[in-house]
């Protein structure tokens, strides 16, 4: 009887492969599609309108799992303090039950502070004032007040974490450079300069490059492959902070035994 070829053992050289460089060529077109901008922005220098404009959180929305919820917030501790305003935080929705959300179609959230991951500031270009600007926004984030609750799961109670285990990551996202050379000493020494609460931890210059902080060394993006990185790293940096603290509800609920109004 014939050989079947379905039965027929492959060479592994003859396996079918898969092409990682396309996949990332692809996903970069897929997130550039979700900001709703061209992906040959990618090949040169181009005016794509307002970086404001972009659907910056459908897009990561897009990227990453559904647990984390993606959009521009206030944060909030359970002492009365507010964060300035942030473009888009990244907080998360799945085991933090407390919210607060003003009526109409432009409602604005609140967000207890413990339940924020990540903070960034979107504007049209990165340079100096902007740096400082965004690190100041940053800063009104992590300098509110967290608390951790103990933890409840199917083995019974664990502590809550230490809330300077567990840092909120800052960044910026800018269409354009200010500075003609990002790799160059003016860009670095404003990226890298000491802020304290308004350290600066990833980056996305939409024209140019991404960029990724760590203990004092700047890593760039492959030349256009600026959002595939951004995306990237910004999930390598929320890996290892894995559940947000437990806000100590009996913490926000003391305001509504107290005398004031």
């Amino acid at each position: 009887m014939a050989d079947d070829a379905r039965t027929v053992p492959q060479d592994k050289d003859d396996a079918p492969k898969f092409d990682l460089a396309v996949a990332y060529r692809q996903r970069q077109e897929a997130l550039a599609a979700k900001l709703r901008i061209p992906a040959t922005f990618t090949n040169h220098g181009t005016t794509i309108g307002d970086a404001t404009e972009a659907d910056w959180s459908g897009m990561l929305s897009s990227f990453l799992p559904a647990r984390y919820g993606v959009g521009p917030i206030f944060a909030v501790d359970s002492r009365g303090g507010q964060s300035k305003q942030i473009d888009l935080a990244i907080y998360d929705r799945q085991y933090s039950p407390l919210f607060f959300q003003t009526p109409g179609s432009s409602s604005v959230l609140f967000v207890p502070a413990e339940c924020v991951y990540a903070v960034f500031e979107i504007k049209q270009e990165l340079n100096k004032n902007y740096v400082e600007y965004a690190a100041d926004h940053i800063a009104s984030v992590r300098q509110l007040y967290r608390t951790s609750a103990d933890v409840y799961h199917l083995n019974g109670v664990s502590p809550g974490k230490d809330p300077d285990d567990q840092p909120i990551l800052g960044g910026v996202i800018t269409q354009r450079s200010g500075w003609t050379d990002m790799g160059g000493g003016v860009a670095r020494s404003n990226l890298l300069a000491e802020r304290g609460e308004g350290r600066i931890d990833l980056g996305l210059v939409l024209d140019v490059t991404a960029f990724d902080i760590t203990e004092g060394s700047i890593e760039y993006s492959p030349e256009g492959m600026q959002l595939v990185f951004f995306a990237m790293h910004l999930f390598k940096r929320l890996r290892p902070l894995a559940t947000a603290l437990a806000p100590d509800i009996d913490a926000y609920e003391t305001v509504l035994s107290s005398d004031q109004p």
